[in-house]
């Protein structure tokens, strides 16, 4: 904090002079977001939740296959980051990771992150008593073929502690690709 600027309490004390001071330190703060991201990436590691591979794991071997596909970068990062708001709850994660990845993906992408867990449910919501269809009602939209693609061909596949996915180090120059992109949006 600068000594010399007083600091306002509340948001209805903000002037023009203090919305330029925050405007800049939000601008610098922006150039930490791709080692935030990673950083977030990196703790999908501690999460394990039964599976037969950790979180890290099974995002590096979604974005792995989708690499291999020929998909594109934003897809490749969208594949890497679809689970990191499990990090902070498993509940909602999907549409969490969808906000968060939003300003920086293309469209299609966002949506894809925000709604694979209905499409991936095709492979297993009849074991928990939902809807093995419920990827259905998003039918239409421009992105169902990406998501669904997503969700079956690269997703659910992988829990498998043999496949030979590539390190994170491999993804780092494209999150860092995306995620210093100027964001859509701006709050």
């Amino acid at each position: 904090m600068d000594p010399a600027v007083s600091y306002p309490t509340r948001m209805d004390e903000f002037d023009p002079d203090y919305c330029r001071i925050v405007d800049s330190a939000i601008k610098e703060d922006q150039l930490l977001l791709p080692d935030r991201i990673l950083a977030n990436i990196r703790n999908l590691e501690s999460i394990v939740q039964e599976f037969a591979v950790d979180q890290l794991v099974h995002s590096l071997q979604t974005a792995t296959r989708a690499e291999r596909a020929g998909e594109s970068v934003d897809v490749v990062v969208g594949a890497l980051c679809h689970d990191m708001a499990k990090t902070l709850s498993n509940a909602n994660h999907d549409a969490v990771a969808g906000e968060m990845v939003r300003p920086y993906l293309d469209d299609d992408t966002a949506w894809m992150v925000a709604n694979h867990q209905d499409f991936q449910g095709r492979h297993y919501y009849h074991v928990i008593g939902l809807d093995p269809e419920a990827r259905e009602q998003y039918r239409g939209h421009p992105a169902f073929d990406l998501t669904a693609r997503f969700a079956d061909d690269y997703d659910q596949l992988s829990f498998d502690p043999g496949y030979e996915s590539l390190p994170l180090e491999h993804f780092v120059p494209m999150v860092r690709e995306v995620f210093s992109r100027t964001p859509s949006t701006v709050l």
